[in-house]
């Protein structure tokens, strides 16, 4: 049967895969939000709709190919930066200590050190 074809009409297409592609990557973004309420970047989602004609032998608009994209955009997720040595076997960090490599941390230290009687 033909319809007419208009924004209500999505859910009919591709037995509703594009509807459903839309609320998973809102459902992503919803997720984003959550996990990173203090991030004040702005979370999108873009549904674009590409149109190319088709014409018939005599020039004139045959039909139209339509096809449909749904992405999301969110904000990067950058991880702390971390100060690493140049070593002969490649590059060197320390976990505890990640601005600067060759900060002394615990770990590094030798263990606890006898304290003297002071009788």
């Amino acid at each position: 049967m033909l319809e007419v074809f208009d924004f209500e009409q999505l859910v009919k297409l591709d037995d509703g895969r594009i509807c459903a592609a839309f609320n998973q990557l809102l459902k992503r973004c919803e997720e984003d939000c959550r996990d990173r309420p203090a991030l004040a970047k702005e979370r999108s989602i873009t549904l674009k709709l590409g149109m190319k004609p088709v014409i018939n032998e005599n020039g004139d608009l045959d039909s139209v190919m339509v096809g449909f994209h749904v992405k999301e955009s969110l904000p990067k997720r950058d991880s702390k930066v971390y100060n690493m040595a140049a070593g002969r076997n490649g590059l060197l960090f320390n976990d505890l200590s990640h601005d600067n490599v060759r900060q002394t941390t615990l770990d590094m230290a030798g263990g606890p050190k006898a304290v003297a009687d002071a009788r």
